[in-house]
């Protein structure tokens, strides 16, 4: 059983929301790596706030471009929400232009990651989201 599948009470909690299946799939397989994480997935916006509204994450990867609603529509629906207003959001984007950056960052993004996904960088991350949850501090 893959330990993103069965992780210990007091994870980190992911959501990833993600239209694309090869995307989806590889945040799936990174995160299985990391056994002190638990990965929820939604494939679109709508189903991404819903499932962020049942269950607050600590942190929400956040596909820009999504079928339904964009990612910053997402990431205001749950900024504007008691609930998520704390989760760390973080785009993830195959836009890597500086200013589609800046821009998503001055939106209200606490972070940007690109695409295709960098395995290092990935994990690199979550290494430290995960260790400054364990320490007791704040992930925005």
């Amino acid at each position: 059983m893959p330990p993103a599948d069965d992780p210990p009470a007091d994870s980190l909690r992911v959501l990833c929301v993600e239209d694309n299946p090869v995307n989806l799939q590889l945040v799936r397989e990174l995160i299985a790596l990391r056994p002190a994480v638990r990965l929820r997935t939604a494939e679109d916006g709508l189903s991404g706030v819903a499932a962020a509204q049942a269950e607050p994450p600590e942190l929400v990867l956040l596909d820009i471009q999504l079928p339904d609603i964009d990612g910053l529509e997402v990431m205001r629906r749950l900024r504007s929400a008691p609930r998520t207003a704390g989760c760390r959001i973080v785009a993830l984007s195959a836009d890597a232009m500086p200013e589609r950056i800046r821009a998503a960052l001055s939106a209200g993004f606490d972070d940007y990651w690109t695409k295709p996904i960098q395995f290092d960088a990935f994990l690199r991350h979550l290494d430290h989201l995960i260790s400054a949850r364990a320490a007791g501090q704040a992930l925005r």
